[in-house]
Formats: structure tokens, C-alpha cells, sequence
């Protein structure tokens, strides 16, 4: 067993003499195939678009960074003594950075979104709403449900696990693997596109996510929008309007901050600052391509997760951050997101074998 372990491992391994470019290309996973091939589509959107997109110097240095972050993590995991490990923490590398990756992508999207179009199409959606409802739903949910600090506190702390949900899953099918994998570990490949048994999974549910992930931040050059907290309601009562305990304020500012918005800012520096991402709503979407995957893999967590998943997305409204339509929105691309992700998984393949 130990020999026919150590000939696999071998067989992976990827020999010094290959070209660097070749080295780093086999080893490439689909995602990280679609996150270089996304990369590539933002640094030319800027560039095209350069007259308008005045930052387009940040666009480059941010997609500059996250490749190389991509290509130095392959570089390393490509070398012939990390693929004879049995250290399976090179594995999780591969899994784990993601988790400040894709952000990079978040923050990019925000320089190329308003500068597009010069404007916002808040006006768009709140009359989509009104045309639904016949109403606005964050002034219908302000002035019928209690402005409860706990119920307030709770969908605060739902909202910001936003980035955990799919985390959780993948780690624990990832654990999973690992586990009842009847191979040793170590030879799990994230870049083998032919796996069976219980890696498969792993894979299938990173690419879904993080194909997900990048198809929303992608959409918010369409039509940017900042959501119902600024254009229907007054931001700066909202922590007299929607109270929490302990928790809301200060995960209020940070998630603020991490929307261009400073404490001590004006208004009108905040709504020229403050990131364009309402429509289609990314929490609903991944947040429901999550509940899916979870739910597809048989992950243990999948009812926690449904539980706090539509909590959150129903949270996106309670706490004025989307309109219902940006909800739709996003649960259309989620749909979309799960009927093309394996042809797009099968392209990404196909471009590799060309540069390996």
C-alpha cells in the first residue's frame, strides 16, 4: 500500500525541468483558472473604459496582486517536496486564502461601476418595489414589525456571517474528505479534474462559490445602485431607528468601513465614497447558492445554515441595505449561477490544458 501511495504521489509530483509558466498552468484548479480569467476581464474593462474609470492605475495593481497571490500559492504547492508531503496544510492553503482573495475583486468592482455610467439607478429599483407592492417594503417593515433591539441584534450578526456560510460548508466537506477518503489525504489534488469519491465535492462546491462570487461582483457594473438606507431613509438614524444590544453598532461601522464609509464623514462624502452594490443583492444570492450546495453535498451544517442564510437575506431588507428587487435579482443569478457553472467549469478546464 505504502508503495502504490508513494508511485501516485510521484506521478503528481511536477518535474523541476518544466517551464515555470507550464509548472504553475498544471497546477491551476478551475477556480483559480476563472479567478485569472476575471482578473484579466477587469483590467481590460478599465483600460477600454479609461477616460471614465479614472482609477483605472488601482484597477491594474489590484488585479496585478490578486494573480500573483494566485500564481505564488501554485508555485509553492507545484514544488516536488509539497507534493510529497503528508503535511495536509498546504491542502488547506489552497482552500483557506480564498477567504481574503475574493474581497480583492469586491473592492476592484466599486472603481468601475459608478464611473461607467456617472450615476446611480436607485430611482430604477424603488419604483420596482412600488410596482410589486404598491409600497416601499423597508417603510412598511419600519412601521409593522417593532423595532425589537434583540430581533435587530440578530439579523445584525446574520448579516455579517455573510462571508462564513460558505466557508463553513467548504470546510466541512473539505474535513469530510480528509476523514473518509479511503486514500491517504495527502494525495488530494486540488488541480485533478477527473477526482471521484469524497473529493469530488470539495471542488465542485469551491468552483459553484467562487464563480458565484464573481458573477455578482461582475453584475454591479450593470446598473450600480447604493440601496434604501440613503435614498429612502436618513443613514444617520439608523441606529435610532434599528437599535441593537452589543453587537449591532460597532458590526454597523465596521461594515460601513468596509463600504468606504468613515465615522465623522458628511453625507454627500459618504454617497461619493460609499461602494455601489446594491442590485442584484450578492448576500441573497450566495447566501441561497450556499443553502444549495449545502444541501446538495449532504454537508452536516446545511440546516444551521438555512436557518441563518434567510435570516440573513431577509436581514438585507430589515436593515435597509437592498430593496426586494435586488433580492430577486439575486436569486436569478443564482439560478443562472447553478445551470452554467459546469459548462464554465469545463471551459476553465479546456483553458488550462492549453497552457499545460
Amino acid at each position: 500500500m505504502d508503495s502504490e501511495v508513494a508511485m501516485q504521489t510521484e506521478a503528481r509530483a511536477v518535474p523541476r525541468s518544466l517551464a515555470l509558466g507550464t509548472r504553475i498552468a498544471r497546477e491551476l484548479a478551475p477556480h483559480e483558472v476563472f479567478l485569472l480569467s476575471m482578473a484579466a476581464l477587469f483590467s481590460l474593462i478599465a483600460l477600454v473604459a479609461a477616460a471614465r474609470v479614472t482609477e483605472w492605475p488601482q484597477v491594474l495593481l489590484r488585479m496585478a496582486i490578486a494573480s500573483s497571490l494566485i500564481l505564488i500559492v501554485n508555485f509553492w504547492s507545484s514544488s516536488p517536496a509539497i507534493k510529497r508531503s503528508i503535511n495536509p496544510w498546504p491542502r488547506r492553503v489552497r482552500l483557506l486564502y480564498l477567504f481574503p482573495l475574493i474581497p480583492i475583486f469586491f473592492k476592484t468592482a466599486e472603481y468601475i461601476s459608478y464611473p461607467i455610467h456617472g450615476r446611480n439607478f436607485d430611482n430604477l429599483f424603488i419604483a420596482a418595489d412600488r410596482l410589486m407592492f404598491g409600497l416601499n417594503p423597508t417603510y412598511w417593515l419600519y412601521q409593522h414589525i417593532p423595532a425589537w433591539p434583540a430581533l435587530t441584534e440578530y439579523l445584525m450578526i446574520c448579516y455579517s456571517l455573510f462571508y462564513f456560510l460558505p466557508l463553513a460548508v467548504a470546510v466541512e466537506l473539505y474535513r469530510r474528505a480528509r476523514k473518509e477518503e479511503s486514500l491517504p489525504f495527502h494525495t488530494f489534488d486540488w488541480a485533478e479534474t477527473n477526482s471521484t469519491g469524497r473529493l469530488e465535492p470539495v471542488k465542485q462546491a469551491v468552483f459553484i462559490i467562487v464563480y458565484g462570487f464573481l458573477l455578482s461582483y461582475l453584475s454591479y457594473l450593470l446598473l450600480p445602485s447604493i440601496g434604501p438606507r440613503f435614498t429612502l431613509h436618513n443613514f444617520f438614524d439608523l441606529p435610532k431607528e434599528l437599535p441593537g444590544l452589543w453587537l449591532t453598532e460597532p458590526l454597523r461601522q465596521l461594515l460601513d468601513r468596509g463600504e468606504n464609509i468613515i465615522p465623522g464623514m458628511t453625507l454627500a462624502e459618504i454617497l461619493h465614497k460609499v461602494t455601489r452594490d446594491a442590485f442584484p443583492s450578492g448576500h441573497a444570492d450566495i447566501t441561497l447558492l450556499t443553502i444549495l450546495v449545502a444541501f446538495r453535498f449532504k454537508a452536516k451544517v446545511r440546516w444551521y445554515v438555512t436557518i441563518i442564510g434567510l435570516s440573513l437575506i431577509f436581514s438585507t431588507v430589515y436593515l435597509r441595505y437592498h430593496y426586494v428587487i435586488d433580492l430577486v435579482g439575486g436569486a436569478l443569478l443564482a439560478i443562472f449561477t447553478l445551470y452554467t457553472w459546469p459548462w464554465v467549469y469545463q471551459k476553465m478546464v479546456e483553458i488550462k490544458a492549453r497552457f499545460s
